[in-house]
């Protein structure tokens, strides 16, 4: 493991710290502030949107100024929100930082693996599955750090020590000396930038991610943690010991992934959509707080833990050199925009039942393997790509 790869790791575990804080303590802030779930959705509804045309053209931006400069903005962006959030109530305020924040997640999304892949392709899916796993143990972490600091020291101070680790990851950040390949440095015009001309598979995980954007964001918003104190009655600290473990058990997958002997990506991909989609939905309907934590906390353990690599390395496979930034950054907005549709579907489901939204997301994620049928993978690149990484 190179010192970029090493270095990334450490912007990795701090940056899951932020998250961890920023994602529990908010839906309880703006229950605090009065916002009712339909007001809620939108908050995390229009945040959606609105990044969605910025999304690409830092994409672009990538291509053209090198996916360090745009991971370091990213960073920024992620803690002027976790800093402004905690002073305001205002409606229009909270979703310009909502979307500040999730425009700086999702250009991370864009620069990190960029930065990953061209250490090694070879060793990338161990390289992102490291880093990836080690955020979310630390994102365990933050949320265990909300829990308590919620209680001790109240909602704001807590947000704040988020910002303070994103201060310290920006500083490790200037450490890493990219070993990318830029683009050609041409900024295409608007048709460009939206347009769906992109290789065939890409097109294909773009369809299948849209459908699973749309479930993921109908249980995986402000809903998540109230599902558990509304329905079942228990209180902030056991919500929280379920968030912790919803965050540790995506780190043992994500940290092994690189190890197992894979062969079949597009099969195993599949698979562990649908059974990530069968947990989500059963978690909704078992009675029992203790038994639909444990069935629902399964959804990550054998699905996107196991998944998100592989689907990071067929994308990468996928991209075009000369715009693997605008084609990567094209990929995932588009499938985001599913995003904008589950919290506000969210917030209409659980005034007619709150164990609703947890149902018809799994009922969409498990739908949208359907579509991952349609990938055409060449098995054989990517395993010549492993002997040469050896």
């Amino acid at each position: 493991m190179g010192r970029n790869v090493r270095v990334l790791l450490l912007v990795s575990v701090l940056f899951g710290i932020a998250g961890g804080l920023y994602e529990f303590i908010l839906p309880y802030y703006l229950e605090g502030q009065g916002l009712s779930f339909k007001r809620m959705g939108y908050v995390f509804s229009a945040s959606t949107l609105a990044m969605f045309v910025v999304r690409i053209g830092l994409g672009n931006a990538a291509d053209r100024w090198g996916s360090k400069r745009l991971y370091l903005l990213s960073v920024f962006s992620c803690a002027v929100a976790c800093l402004g959030t905690p002073l305001t109530a205002g409606l229009g305020m909270l979703i310009a930082l909502k979307t500040m924040r999730e425009v700086g997640v999702l250009a991370r999304d864009t620069a990190h693996p960029i930065l990953l892949y061209a250490e090694g392709r070879g060793r990338f899916v161990d390289f992102i599955g490291k880093t990836r796993g080690m955020e979310f143990l630390f994102q365990a972490v933050g949320t265990f750090i909300a829990g308590v600091g919620i209680v001790s020291i109240g909602d704001r101070e807590t947000l704040w020590v988020g910002v303070g680790a994103l201060v310290v990851a920006m500083g490790l950040l200037t450490l890493v000396r990219p070993q990318e390949r830029r683009g050609s440095g041409v900024t295409p015009g608007l048709r460009g930038l939206v347009s769906f001309d992109l290789p065939r598979n890409l097109r294909v995980i773009m369809a299948a991610n849209f459908i699973f954007s749309v479930g993921l964001s109908t249980s995986h918003c402000f809903i998540m943690p109230l599902f558990f104190s509304q329905k079942f009655g228990v209180s902030a600290s056991a919500v929280s010991t379920v968030m912790v473990l919803h965050r540790l058990t995506f780190v043992l997958p994500l940290l092994l992934v690189g190890y197992l002997p894979i062969r079949n990506y597009k099969a195993v991909f599949i698979a562990t959509v649908i059974l990530e989609g069968i947990a989500m939905s059963a978690g909704a309907i078992i009675p029992d707080f203790f038994w639909a934590s444990a069935v629902w906390l399964l959804h990550d353990l054998v699905g996107a833990g196991v998944w998100i690599p592989i689907q990071s390395a067929i994308i990468q496979d996928e991209c075009r050199e000369a715009s693997r930034g605008l084609d990567l950054s094209k990929t995932l907005a588009f499938s985001a925009l599913g995003g904008a549709i589950g919290p506000m579907l969210a917030g209409y489901l659980a005034d007619f039942s709150i164990s609703a939204p947890f149902f018809a997301s799994g009922a969409l994620m498990t739908a949208s393997a359907g579509v991952l049928f349609g990938l055409r993978l060449r098995q054989g690149a990517r395993e010549e790509a492993k002997v040469a990484a050896m």
